[in-house]
Formats: structure tokens, C-alpha cells, sequence
């Protein structure tokens, strides 16, 4: 699954993200790779991790999460298990 997050991070670069927004995609979606492999979630563990996420850590950062979250999943062809999350 590093890969699928490497060719991410290569789209973001390419269509002029800042070097530092893509440090922080980097380190979010291989920390999240480390908790489940991302080809194996489903909405399930995406609903499982925001509410981690709520008990542990401000709303501002939750958001940011889910934003991360449904960006990757959208960019990889995987919207419907993130449909629901409002970003």
C-alpha cells in the first residue's frame, strides 16, 4: 500500500501542492497504514478512526483528519467509503 501512497503524494506534487502539505500526508496516511493496511478499510474503520480521533484531539484536527481521509479515498477510487464524511 505504500506504493498507492507514494503515487498519491507524486499527483499532489505534480498539481502544486506545498512540499510541507505533502510531509503531512505523507506522515497521516503512512501512520493510518500502520494501524490497518488502507486497501483492507472500509467505512467501518474510517468511522472507527474519526471517533478515535474525537475522544483524543480537538475538533479542528478531527476535520483535518477526515479532509486527509477523503481526499486519499476519493483520489483512489474509493469515495463510497467516505461519501458521508462532511469536509
Amino acid at each position: 500500500m505504500i506504493r498507492i501512497i507514494d503515487q498519491f503524494l507524486h499527483d499532489l506534487k505534480i498539481n502544486g501542492t506545498t512540499e510541507k502539505t505533502i510531509t503531512e500526508y505523507s506522515k497521516f496516511l503512512k501512520g493510518i497504514n500502520r494501524i490497518k493496511s488502507l486497501e483492507k478499510w472500509d467505512k467501518t474503520d474510517v468511522n472507527r478512526y474519526i471517533m478515535e480521533k474525537h475522544n483524543e484531539c480537538l475538533t479542528g484536527t478531527v476535520v483535518i483528519c477526515k479532509t486527509k481521509i477523503k481526499h486519499f479515498f476519493t483520489w483512489a477510487g474509493k469515495s463510497e467509503i467516505v461519501s458521508h464524511l462532511n469536509t
